[in-house]
């Protein structure tokens, strides 16, 4: 393809993506222009599953949704760079090592050896998954160069705690690539990480898995009323109420915008609809009031879907019925539990 094609397809893309964004109220700006213009382009298929389905629940799309939508899809650039820069300081760190143990521990060669084919290791194109391994490796022979040489106590023990403060980074680092920064809870990259990892076992296993999807009703209305900021307060409120009400082997993730999604193992569906109305119920009888006026927010309520995991469904099967039920709730009248129908397989 020429630049002329390209040009082409672009002046398309963009006469395609600035009439939707004025008929669903996305402001223009920079952001909110490339993540139309990548959902018209066809280019992201679970970036156009997730507009579609903030639409489905309102036709305009508030900032915050809009925020969300570009921090979920375009924000790699910065995980990116952290992880080039952990590689720059893992290499540095393992030359520091290699050289106190070739100047003090001539005779260990065999901990010389090793040391220098893990740094032959680091390269370019690392995960955090193999810096995370390398970095355990140069711990193990960092305690064992310690071990055989005792003039290298305090070097060595500088630069294990320079190591140990790099493998915390690290940690950190992947935790944060997981995590909904407004809510605290897991991020739809979490939750797609684990119903994946559950459902792929409970083909093998038969484990019971169910999910719960979930959603504020009339969510727009508190947002339109006191802003954005209030909305916010609401999302934390609920997010704690979604977590204290589970087990530590279950995950609670913010799916997007005011929808969150509940993983359950080793439960039944009946214990599922339990649970899920168990924190319907609470949700209602919460009465949030503005933290700067104390003005009641009114009654809160909150829909739900459930489904149970039927071995060889597939997680694309399960996460559809689970969000078709949750918009009987919705057609219902809201503010109750609906079950998903069996799949057809």
């Amino acid at each position: 393809m020429d630049y002329s094609e390209l040009s082409d397809k672009a002046a398309e893309y963009m006469r395609l993506a600035l009439p939707l964004m004025r008929k669903h109220g996305v402001p223009m700006t920079p952001d909110n222009y490339a993540v139309w213009y990548e959902h018209v382009s066809g280019a992201n298929a679970k970036l156009s599953e997730q507009i579609q389905s903030m639409l489905a629940v309102n036709p305009e799309l508030s900032q915050a949704q809009c925020k969300t939508l570009h921090d979920q899809f375009f924000n790699l650039e910065k995980d990116r760079q952290e992880v080039i820069e952990l590689r720059l300081e893992l290499a540095r760190l393992l030359r520091e090592v290699v050289n106190f143990v070739c100047s003090s521990v001539a005779h260990n060669d065999k901990v010389n050896q090793h040391l220098n084919t893990l740094m032959g290791k680091v390269n370019r194109d690392m995960s955090p998954q193999q810096i995370h391994e390398i970095v355990d490796e140069i711990l193990n022979e960092t305690r064992l160069a310690i071990n055989n040489g005792e003039l290298l106590t305090e070097r060595l023990n500088t630069a294990m705690v320079e190591v140990n403060k790099l493998k915390k980074e690290l940690e950190v680092t992947k935790r944060e690539a997981k995590t909904d920064t407004l809510t605290g809870l897991a991020n739809r990259k979490a939750f797609d990480d684990l119903v994946a990892k559950v459902t792929e076992d409970a083909d093998g296993s038969g484990l019971d898995v169910c999910l719960l999807f979930c959603d504020l009703d009339n969510f727009k209305d508190i947002n339109d009323q006191h802003g954005h900021l209030v909305g916010d307060q609401v999302l934390k409120v609920i997010a704690n109420a979604l977590r204290d009400s589970v087990k530590g082997r279950d995950l609670v993730a913010r799916y997007g915008g005011e929808e969150f999604s509940i993983i359950l193992l080793n439960t039944s569906l009946q214990n599922a609809k339990t649970v899920a109305d168990n924190i319907r119920q609470e949700i209602a009888s919460k009465r949030i009031q503005r933290k700067d006026t104390h003005e009641s927010l009114g009654q809160i309520t909150i829909s739900f879907g459930v489904a149970r995991y039927v071995p060889t469904e597939g997680v694309e099967s399960f996460m559809q019925r689970a969000d078709r039920a949750l918009y009987m709730s919705k057609r219902k009248g809201r503010n109750c539990v609906s079950e998903a129908p069996p799949p057809i397989i």
